[in-house]
């Protein structure tokens, strides 16, 4: 008996190291919570193609209690433009499809297959393709990392969309980064440098693009973060005070995976992110005729 309890015990220990290391990994953390997520809340269609290469795809979460008069998000993932996949991130649809709304998860390519700005290509063509499924739908765009980036200028480089056949200021009510890269700060590590020769410090960098019109903005970034440093968004949110167009939230004891994470239902009492993304969601202002940029 005395055995049997030792082995349980040294299994729950296993168990538990397995489960700290998992989390501490966006791959594996986002593994183990999907797998404890449940499905209730939508309705999925998977494998939407919008365009010709493997990864132009994109998922399409449909909240069970929806409402068509909520803008549809569209949520990017992240991985350094070298890895990640929109499968990976259930947990988020399912945290914003058990608010009522229909939620978006396009992949595109990667490095070293492609470099800056052929992955925005993607983002804006994946965005394009679900506007024209739902052209009656205004878009908020989310995203995390690598794919906050890429959510962030289509706001910062319209042309993107309008290449798309997209207006941005009138089909994008706002844009959501969590631990954007954004040119506060340059790219100092490979793969990054290569991906973007000029480290963020040119056209490829949302802070030098600071004057162009704008939807409404939040950025948001851990004070722990030391994937993208937190002065990334206060950096960018100075150089856009004054117009009213960005909200910036610092959280302190929050790292980069943190805020992503938090849109678990599992994890979303341990920060504000979810809720402070739902607020900001809620309280953009509708179009009266000129669209949403200021």
């Amino acid at each position: 008996m005395r055995q049997m309890l030792k082995l349980i015990l040294f299994l729950l220990l296993l168990m538990g190291i397995v489960i700290f290391f998992m989390l501490r990994t966006e791959s594996g953390g986002a593994a183990l919570i999907n797998a404890i997520t449940p499905s209730k809340s939508f309705t999925v269609e998977k494998d939407i193609v919008y365009g010709d290469h493997d990864r132009h795809r994109f998922d399409f979460y449909e909240a069970a209690n929806g409402d068509d008069a909520k803008p549809l998000l569209v949520f990017v993932h992240g991985g350094g433009w070298t890895r990640g996949d929109k499968k990976m991130y259930k947990f988020v649809a399912e945290g914003l499809t058990s608010e009522g709304y229909d939620v978006a998860l396009p992949n595109y390519r990667f490095f070293p297959e492609v470099k800056f700005p052929a992955f925005l290509d993607d983002t804006a063509n994946a965005i394009a393709a679900v506007h024209k499924k739902h052209p009656n739908r205004y878009m908020v765009l989310i995203g995390h990392s690598a794919g906050a980036y890429n959510a962030l200028m289509m706001g910062f480089r319209p042309g993107h969309l309008d290449k798309a056949g997209i207006s941005m200021c009138h089909s994008v009510k706002g844009i959501v980064s969590l631990a954007s890269p954004t040119g506060g700060l340059p790219a100092e590590k490979e793969p990054t440098i290569s991906i973007f020769p000029d480290r963020f410090s040119g056209n490829d960098g949302a802070l030098q693009l600071a004057d162009r019109e704008l939807p409404p903005i939040l950025l948001i970034n851990g004070e722990a973060d030391t994937s993208v440093r937190p002065e990334n968004a206060s950096i960018l949110g100075q150089a856009l005070a004054g117009r009213d167009v960005a909200n910036v939230n610092i959280y302190p004891d929050t790292n980069h995976v943190d805020v992503v994470k938090q849109f678990s239902r599992h994890f979303d009492h341990q920060g504000t992110t979810k809720a402070d993304v739902l607020a900001f969601i809620e309280k953009l202002p509708d179009d009266e005729g000129d669209g949403f940029c200021l």
